[in-house]
């Protein structure tokens, strides 16, 4: 919390060091290289006897079946789910035996964060179970758990926010001073986040650069939340919300240097403090325009001085496109049905886990170093429509599956890989993305989009 004595506040040099060992420590011992975590999201939706979408269902319902109840009742039944820490609408989560757990974002959509598994195939298959034991619960309540990046079902105005702790409260207040966008963002999208490991010196810093070069083609590949405009409104949503903790940091882009520490603490320090932590749950929104440097030169008027621990918080604030955090969190990702998910894991994690590729992708990448933020922008609007992303898209194909080939036996399965082969036949070489066939089938019948989002393997 915030100091009103100036002799204890952080000062600048401490903030500078704390932000880049944070996002990338010094390593203490060999560093792994290969590991992979995954974030699925998803919305849990209500279906009437035909299997028509009603209502998202809510986070707990008081003389009903909500999400809590539900997912209560698979952890009293089933061993993989642990019970529940914390009591909702405040800070809980489900752990999970395997090590992952299950939290909520604020429109109850779930989130399963999976444990570091030494391979995407074992991450992919660790995702497929727990889904798997997901949906029996909430099928036989009736209520499908869709993947894809936008509810095209519902508005945001049926969606209320759920999470009440004071977080989630305080960041909302600061979005509202934004502008529509953030509601959209907390209560109406989901992601597929894909975790690699920053790996050993010399390796970690070619990798922060490709995932940054590689984060607008995700979006360009993979859109899955048609929209007004758009193939990912979920990215249009992100791209609106507040530059200064989004997108790509700016020494990044501005510059050809090859210093990620310095791109992160700058980009960092010159965030917008969304938030105040002013007691142990309690949360002031920030001010639009008021940094986290001015935060340390000035002072606040009302709060004081920031301290370490007002630092520590701010860094989990920022949501660039690439977040480091010890690892390399690839948000660019969208929530995609499931025979879809293997594609998106192993076009990234080839990518960045293989040298030659991870070369190969930064040599051809290169020269849109400058324009990260407008390839986004092309990327959400069109996708791989767009013929300059789609030649990109075909290439960076080639070398993604290359360099899958040469990863160890077994890091991507068979299965994995059929999967992959499959989207790039039918979408990438095609000049498709998921959006496609998720709009056509939302103007065919709601229903069979429902039906898509929330199909099994």
């Amino acid at each position: 919390m915030p100091t009103k004595d100036r002799r204890l506040a952080l000062s600048e040099d401490v903030a500078r060091q704390h932000a880049g060992e944070a996002a990338f420590p010094q390593p203490s011992g060999p560093a792994r290289e290969l590991g992979v975590g995954l974030e699925p999201e998803l919305f849990p939706i209500v279906v009437g006897a035909s299997g028509e979408p009603k209502e998202r269902l809510a986070l707990t319902r008081p003389n009903g079946v909500g999400v809590v109840q539900i997912i209560d009742g698979l952890a009293f039944a089933e061993g993989e789910i642990l019970p529940r820490v914390g009591r909702p609408p405040h800070a809980f989560f489900y752990p999970l035996a395997n090590g992952g757990r299950l939290t909520f974002e604020p429109g109850a959509q779930v989130e399963h964060s999976t444990a570091v598994h030494p391979s995407a195939a074992a991450a992919l298959a660790d995702v497929d179970n727990v889904i798997a034991l997901l949906r029996r619960g909430f099928d036989a309540a009736r209520v499908r758990l869709a993947a894809v990046g936008l509810d095209a079902w519902h508005s945001v105005s049926e969606v209320p926010q759920q999470l009440r702790a004071g977080r989630y409260t305080a960041q909302a207040a600061y979005y509202r001073q934004r502008g529509h966008w953030g509601a959209v963002m907390m209560r109406h999208t989901a992601s597929l986040q894909v975790n690699l490991d920053l790996g050993p010196e010399g390796v970690w810093q070619e990798r922060w650069l490709a995932a940054n070069f590689l984060s607008p083609m995700l979006t360009a590949v993979f859109a899955c939340s048609p929209g007004e405009g758009a193939v990912s409104s979920r990215a249009r949503a992100w791209q609106q919300l507040d530059p200064t903790r989004s997108g790509f940091p700016p020494l990044l882009t501005g510059g050809a240097g090859n210093d990620p520490r310095a791109e992160w603490v700058e980009a960092a320090l010159m965030a917008d403090v969304m938030l105040i932590r002013v007691g142990d749950e309690h949360f002031a929104p920030g001010c639009p325009g008021f940094r986290f440097i001015d935060w340390i030169d000035n002072g606040h008027p009302r709060h004081g001085w920031p301290t370490l621990e007002d630092l520590r918080y701010h860094l989990t604030t920022l949501f660039f496109e690439v977040r480091a955090r010890g690892f390399l969190e690839l948000r660019a990702g969208e929530a995609v049905p499931a025979a879809l998910r293997p594609a998106q894991v192993v076009f990234a994690s080839s990518i960045l886990y293989d040298d030659r590729a991870r070369e190969e992708a930064i040599a051809l990448l290169a020269d849109q170093r400058s324009d990260l933020n407008g390839m986004w922008r092309r990327a959400a609007c069109d996708g791989v429509h767009d013929d300059e992303l789609k030649t990109l898209a075909c290439r960076l194909w080639e070398i993604a599956l290359a360099g899958a080939r040469r990863l160890p036996t077994g890091w991507i399965s068979k299965e994995n890989m059929a999967a992959t082969r499959a989207f790039v036949d039918d979408y990438t070489a095609r000049d498709r993305v998921p959006a496609d066939q998720f709009s056509e089938l939302l103007a065919e019948d709601p229903a069979r989009a429902l039906t898509w989002a929330a199909s099994e393997l």
